[in-house]
């Protein structure tokens, strides 16, 4: 986030001020506010913008203070809003709307003409950027606290909201309101809105995408458009190859086989070697029942690339579902001398393809060697083969990993 300049409102120990009548005074108030007297400083701007006399001029127009007593009255009410202290806390039901319609009453009669209303302790002016940061600021930790601690989405979205009202066109927050806290709050809409305006200010997070991606895919059951979202995040994140994966899988759960291929088939003629778009060519290849053809592809994008562990469990669960086969048939088999008989052929088989499909589960286990479902999946390959030192050493293994083997 764009760094913040925070104004202090130090809160000071509560004491009661004189009961004397209160007048109309911006400079009190402004003072009152200073001292961290939120309550006393409420007491006087209320008073002051509620006097004809003090806002009017004796031509009926707003009086040379109006402006900033509009201004002053919005930043203690956006104080009160964000204070942690209880008892200024609880001065208001809630102190944006308020101040959201002071400010707007400010910036009619002023036009942002003054860029400092509010002056330091030694009176020198505070800009008013810095005041609309300090606000943002003391709205978004509100807002950060609800969505981390109190794991109330809604009531961080909201202030999250509030944040945007006083730096509308800060990337950070733009990004964090559409990619986080609307689509906790299950406001979609909203974080469609959030994140295109982010998007629209320079804006290229790739998660932002995939938000976007999953409401118009998923929620919204709009394919077109998910489609143009996953282009435009390819062209802004060049070098994330998920997006074409996630591209190529929508194309296949929508049967749509004759468009990935050209889409996969077209990044090859441009860059042959791009062993991503090989990979994504063993998916539509497998997808599409091909799955010689499939274990080719893959297999050059393991030699090409031996840490491909995508490919590497590719041709594993491959070669292992050909050695299912044969041991599906031998499970259907009965107790006969003949059944028996047969048994011993298809074990023959099967310890065959078995020894196949090792190596890619072997390579599997290298590249990510806590991967349990893989340490599971060595663990029936060395029983069926009856390597008893290597069933022994993948058990001690998945014990370390806090697995319950027998």
């Amino acid at each position: 986030m764009k760094k913040i300049v925070v104004l202090m409102f130090g809160v000071l120990p509560f004491v009661a001020f004189s009961q004397k009548e209160i007048k109309p005074n911006v400079g009190n108030a402004e003072k009152a506010l200073k001292a961290g007297k939120l309550d006393e400083a409420k007491a006087i701007i209320d008073v002051t913008t509620a006097s004809q006399e003090f806002m009017v001029d004796k031509k009926g127009n707003p009086s040379k203070s109006a402006a900033k007593a509009w201004y002053l009255k919005g930043v203690i009410y956006a104080a009160i809003d964000t204070t942690k202290v209880t008892k200024f806390k609880s001065l208001v039901p809630e102190g944006f709307p308020v101040a959201k319609e002071a400010f707007e009453k400010s910036k009619q009669l002023d036009n942002d003409k003054t860029p400092a209303f509010l002056s330091d302790a030694l009176g020198l002016p505070i800009m008013n950027t810095q005041v609309s940061g300090a606000m943002a600021q003391s709205y978004f930790e509100q807002a950060v606290k609800a969505y981390q601690d109190d794991k109330d989405f809604k009531k961080a979205f909201a202030y999250t909201e509030k944040t945007l009202y006083f730096i509308p066109e800060d990337t950070s927050i733009l990004m964090n309101a559409g990619v986080f806290f609307a689509p906790a709050a299950e406001d979609f809409d909203k974080a469609v809105e959030y994140i295109q305006k982010y998007h629209a200010r320079g804006g290229k997070s790739a998660d932002s995408y995939i938000v976007l991606v999953d409401i118009f895919y998923n929620k919204r059951k709009n394919t077109d458009e998910a489609i143009k979202i996953l282009q435009q995040a390819k062209k802004a994140n060049p070098g994330n190859k998920d997006f074409a994966q996630t591209e190529l899988s929508i194309y296949l759960n929508e049967k749509k086989y004759d468009v990935a291929k050209q889409m996969v088939e077209a990044s090859l003629k441009e860059n042959p070697k791009d062993n991503d778009q090989l990979y994504l060519l063993g998916r539509l290849q497998q997808e599409m029942g091909e799955i010689e053809k499939a274990k080719a592809t893959y297999a050059k994008v393991l030699a090409a690339d031996p840490k491909n562990f995508d490919a590497a469990a590719m041709l594993a669960d491959l070669y292992w579902k050909d050695a299912k086969v044969e041991k599906d048939k031998m499970s259907a088999l009965g107790n006969s001398k003949a059944d028996l008989a047969k048994a011993i052929e298809i074990d023959k088989i099967y310890v065959e393809k078995l020894k196949t499909a090792l190596p890619y589960v072997e390579a599997c286990e290298k590249i990510s060697p806590d991967d349990v479902n893989v340490l599971y999946s060595l663990l029936t390959i060395y029983g069926d083969l009856d390597i008893q030192a290597s069933v022994n050493r993948v058990k001690k293994r998945l014990k370390t990993l806090g697995e319950e083997v027998d």
